[in-house]
């Protein structure tokens, strides 16, 4: 329906003759009749004038198409527009900004790019920091969460 190839003459018994197997074309069942006319087509000089036209038409086809190929084409802002919902981007983002080098930023990319969710990298762990520290005997100990006090704790249990 309002496809451009419907207008071309011939295009019917073309299209019989290229796919043998079809029943139905535009609602209309294929008869042995027309698959006869298709091959007489096929082989005449008409027909290979057609069939010339159509693999030109293609060639210039090609060049313009705007077919998407998984990793080629977009580049991963054009596709994280398009191929994420907010929620994925989100946790997108999140992944970036945790990634732990440039080479888990370049492996999102690459995924994103391709219009694949990339693959959970866990952020790094949080680095603790101390809360206090604590003098024991002549050494100064930084608490690791109360780590310190315990310790000084049981080591004056001890002597």
């Amino acid at each position: 329906m309002g496809n451009p190839v419907t207008r071309r003459q011939h295009y019917r018994l073309f299209t019989i003759h290229k796919i043998p197997s079809l029943k139905v074309l535009d609602f209309m069942k294929v008869k042995e009749d027309e698959r006869a006319r298709a091959n007489r087509l096929a082989k005449s000089a008409a027909g290979a004038a057609l069939e010339c036209d159509v693999k030109v038409e293609a060639r210039e086809a090609a060049k313009t198409s705007k077919t998407f190929t998984p990793g080629e084409g977009q580049s991963a802002k054009e596709s994280f527009v398009a191929n994420f919902n907010p929620e994925q981007k989100a946790k997108i983002r999140e992944m970036v900004a945790n990634a732990a080098s440039p080479m888990e930023i370049e492996k999102i990319e690459a995924s994103v790019k391709q219009g694949k969710f990339p693959e959970y990298i866990p952020p790094p762990p949080p680095t603790p920091t101390p809360t206090s520290t604590t003098v024991v005997g002549k050494k100064t100990v930084l608490d690791m969460n109360g780590e310190a006090e315990r310790n000084a704790k049981k080591s004056k249990l001890h002597t």
